[in-house]
């Protein structure tokens, strides 16, 4: 019976059945019509396979490695942070086609801890322009009422602007504080800015501002706007304050737990 299994041969199985999934999916999938709604689903489906053999390979990996390899371990938990959020992104893609609403999971989230996970996933890529990140938090949680990978997103999109128009050899800050009902995040980097002309722009599909990544990195121009409409749907807010030449700092806001409900 398969709830006999042990958990390696359950993850195993798990990667057989996406493999032979994917497989078919891929043989299909070049005679598809580009920008027709069905193909738009059919693909983001087919992605959403490639994730699924993604995390079963890295859950078996880390079955597998000496837990006393805490380097290796720390890069498996941030390669499965990145397929969550891979897979948040597909969803909404595949979302987007059938309806305009989107499924949140809303629960008690530890933002500090999330910030944590995604500082020491950042930190490798920042390393290669010699840039530190540094966490400053007003005490070891803040607890917000969110969808941890909705939020993830919005973190990791922040993050990896802060890198990408860093100059190498600079610092990025991430700032957490603690309100009566919320919990303020603030990503502050050492970058070029915003002119008054970009900080009105901020926010807008399609739009790129001037500041150019410093080395040549990829930018589309939906980021922002994405993680507005994230924190939007997840009740909070988002906002820059930034001098041209001394950086730029993106907050969002996000509200704390409910209060919990008495019974047992």
């Amino acid at each position: 019976m398969f709830g006999m299994e042990n958990p390696k041969e359950q993850i195993s199985a798990r990667l057989t059945l996406a493999k032979s999934e994917l497989e078919e999916a891929l043989a299909l999938i070049d005679g598809l019509p580009v920008f027709e709604a069905g193909s738009v689903a059919f693909a983001a489906h087919a992605l959403n396979n490639f994730l699924t053999v993604t995390n079963a390979t890295i859950e078996l990996l880390q079955l597998r490695l000496d837990k006393a390899d805490t380097e290796a371990n720390t890069l498996l938990a941030g390669l499965l942070h990145t397929t969550d959020l891979m897979t948040y992104t597909v969803g909404r893609l595949m979302n987007t086609v059938a309806r305009s609403d989107i499924h949140l999971a809303m629960r008690e989230v530890d933002l500090a801890a999330l910030v944590r996970t995604s500082r020491n996933y950042y930190q490798r890529i920042a390393d290669r322009k010699q840039i530190e990140i540094i966490t400053e938090s007003a005490g070891p949680a803040a607890r917000v009422w969110t969808d941890m990978v909705a939020i993830g997103a919005v973190l990791d999109n922040l993050l990896s602007n802060a890198i990408k128009y860093s100059p190498p050899g600079r610092k990025i800050w991430i700032r957490m504080t603690l309100e009566p009902n919320a919990v303020v995040c603030s990503i502050q980097d050492e970058g070029p800015g915003l002119s008054p002309e970009d900080q009105s722009r901020l926010f807008q599909k399609g739009v790129r501002l001037t500041p150019v990544p410093t080395a040549g990195e990829p930018s589309t121009g939906y980021g922002l706007a994405v993680a507005k409409e994230i924190t939007s749907r997840l009740g909070g807010s988002i906002w820059c304050d930034s001098v041209p030449g001394q950086g730029a700092c993106f907050s969002f806001r996000l509200p704390a737990s409910p209060p919990s409900q008495g019974g047992a």
